[in-house]
């Protein structure tokens, strides 16, 4: 069990869960904002809107981030997904990551604008 609040309303109680709170936090935090760990986060708006990168490049740079920053979520079968919409400024990339345990699924999706 993992208690994540400072008040103890929060507790992970599983692996899944675990793994899930790990992406949320690595795709929530950008370069350079962890002290000591300068390489911790993904850096999306930098790396998407200066490289442009097609959605193979983006699913091996979360790929890599997944492997080299959470415990709980490399251990578990991650399958990721990128598809590409069309917005009315800019290209939005749609990320879906499927987290199964075996016996639990489960499908975050995020939006980068």
């Amino acid at each position: 069990m993992i208690d994540l609040a400072l008040d103890s309303r929060i507790v992970l109680n599983t692996v899944l869960d675990c793994a899930i709170q790990e992406i949320d936090l690595l795709f929530n935090t950008e370069n350079t904002e962890l002290i000591g760990n300068p390489q911790y986060g993904t850096n999306f708006e930098q790396f998407l809107w200066q490289m442009t990168p097609s959605p193979n490049e983006l699913k091996k740079y979360i790929s890599e981030k997944i492997i080299n920053y959470t415990y709980f979520a490399r251990q578990l079968n991650i399958s990721i997904n990128v598809d590409l919409v069309n917005g009315e400024y800019r290209t939005i990339y749609v990320v879906s990551i499927d987290i199964d345990n075996g016996e639990e699924h489960q499908r975050r999706v995020y939006q980068f604008k």
